[in-house]
């Protein structure tokens, strides 16, 4: 008999592929939404022509991207409210989004463009930032003992991230017009147009941390007991928060360089998970990153047609979208139905 989980896993799938299938089919054409279902032919086809170079390096890309940032920050939210037991744990919690978008903010207060240094500019410097954020985290999070200390952890991202937030605020205020709103636009997210071989390597390294967490998947499940009911089983419950924390920052750090700050999806998705399949990390990091990626893809499209021929910020979806999940969760949590 088929199990329940391959059953959800195949249909998942097929749902990821179609919505990624759609996703490409839409484009626009003297200012009207159009369905090109036809596309997948481009890969068949040995003349070059414009409807084949706007699938192959603009609409396909961007598909991917959207996938791999969804991903990305449903594996993140996954980690982060594993180790920390907190139910509101997401990307943000250790400050990792306010520190990529405080160093685009400050490279742009410096007039650094992709005109002199390249586009990869600003996805390298938001990636740097996350990263600079975590070990800040981590330092301030160590106690006399030097070991990590998950409330520590935990008051350390929140006081990075109110100093990111506030720094990157002062900031915008110094700026022309001009550069606020592009920046803002940055800050509100939005998937942008990418090379392959720039997606490949945000692939690997998210393939890399989906690896580890399923490497680490027992340790990570026993910490449902609590840093001591770890340990009692074996687990190195502040090895593997360490080791926990610097894989969602680079996971974070992969998903605000493709897409920006979006909020929401690292937050709501595993708690779809689990509500779905269970609690098993095991299990759930396929279902994570498939989710993530589905449900980033379709606040994307819907930030391609609502005001079609103009584009809304995707952050701004999700978190529309993000709202209304939220409070369903809400009422089920205090209403004592697990």
């Amino acid at each position: 008999m088929i199990k329940k989980h391959t059953i959800l896993s195949i249909g998942l799938f097929i749902l990821t592929l179609l919505g990624l299938y759609l996703f490409v089919a839409m484009g626009h054409r003297d200012g009207k939404m159009i369905f090109e279902f036809d596309w997948p032919k481009v890969f068949f086809s040995n003349q070059s022509s414009r409807y084949n170079d706007i699938i192959i390096s603009l609409r396909f890309p961007r598909a991917v991207a959207a996938l791999l940032t969804g991903s990305a920050l449903g594996l993140s939210g996954l980690l982060l409210q594993g180790v920390t037991r907190n139910p509101l744990a997401d990307p943000f919690l250790l400050g990792i989004s306010g520190g990529a978008g405080l160093g685009v903010v400050l490279i742009n207060a410096f007039s650094i463009t992709f005109l002199s240094f390249g586009f990869w500019v600003i996805p390298v410097t938001a990636f740097a930032g996350a990263q600079i954020a975590t070990i800040l985290v981590m330092f301030l999070a160590r106690g006399t003992s030097k070991k990590i200390s998950l409330v520590g952890m935990v008051l350390a991202g929140v006081i990075i991230n109110a100093f990111c937030a506030a720094f990157t605020t002062f900031l915008l205020m110094q700026f022309d017009p001009l550069k606020m709103k592009v920046t803002s636009l940055w800050l509100a997210g939005g998937i942008g147009y990418f090379k392959w071989g720039e997606l490949l390597f945000a692939g690997v390294i998210i393939v890399f941390a989906a690896i580890f967490i399923r490497v680490k998947a027992v340790s990570l499940n026993a910490l449902a007991l609590g840093e001591e009911g770890a340990q009692v089983v074996g687990v190195d419950s502040k090895k593997v928060l360490e080791q926990s924390a610097w894989t969602a920052s680079l996971l974070t750090g992969v998903a605000v360089a493709l897409g920006g700050l979006i909020g929401y999806v690292g937050l709501i998705v595993p708690h779809i998970v689990r509500m779905i399949f269970g609690r098993d990390f095991k299990n759930n990091i396929f279902f994570s990153a498939l989710t993530g990626g589905l449900l980033l893809l379709t606040g994307d499209a819907l930030a391609r047609t609502l005001l079609s021929p103009e584009e809304i910020p995707v952050g701004i979806i999700a978190a529309l979208l993000g709202t209304p999940v939220l409070l369903i969760l809400l009422k089920r949590e205090l209403s004592g139905d697990k």
